[in-house]
């Protein structure tokens, strides 16, 4: 199999950008282990998540969590439907993080188990008393990419149940 000019230089410039950010996080990850004193983070999400029979959802909602290299945390997510006629959720969870590598809070690789519930209902809104709800249960991998010593943005992605799959961002602040 012959690799074109154009696909080789594109495997080598992600890599050496990878290289650099990577080693750009690990000296982070140095130099604000001894200046971060947080405790918490707390993050607005954004997703597109698929939940119904059509095109990916767009969700957005909150994170709240412990700063620790096993954090616990709550997140909540409310998901407006692309189609009218589909559903509209509202899932509320709570977490458990490992961060993995390189270890630490400050920026690296995390998995993430969530447990909790998701509240349906049709035609854009959520009522109560809601047109159906079921136990949400998922994991989630992402990176956390430190931005200075208080604030970070990680990318994710998700599988679980009752949603097939999501990719989120996170922008946050350490507290």
């Amino acid at each position: 199999m012959k690799i074109s000019t154009l696909t080789r230089y594109l495997i080598i410039t992600v890599l050496f950008f990878l290289t650099v950010n990577l080693h750009a996080d690990v000296r982070a990850q140095e130099s604000n282990r001894e200046a971060s004193t947080s405790l918490f983070f707390a993050a607005p999400v954004v997703e597109a998540v698929m939940y119904g029979r059509t095109p990916p959802s767009i969700g957005y909602g909150f994170a709240l969590g412990t700063e620790d290299i096993v954090s616990l945390g709550l997140k909540g997510i409310y998901v407006i439907p692309m189609d009218v006629y589909d559903l509209t959720t509202l899932e509320m969870t709570i977490f458990l993080r490992i961060y993995l590598f390189p270890a630490g809070t400050v920026s690296g690789l995390f998995a993430q188990l969530t447990y909790g519930f998701a509240v349906f209902s049709w035609e854009n809104k959520i009522e109560l008393p809601a047109d159906g709800g079921s136990f949400s249960i998922g994991i989630t991998a992402g990176w956390r990419f430190s931005l200075g010593s208080r604030f970070f943005i990680e990318p994710y992605i998700r599988g679980g149940y009752p949603y097939y799959g999501g990719l989120g961002l996170s922008a946050g602040v350490r507290f």
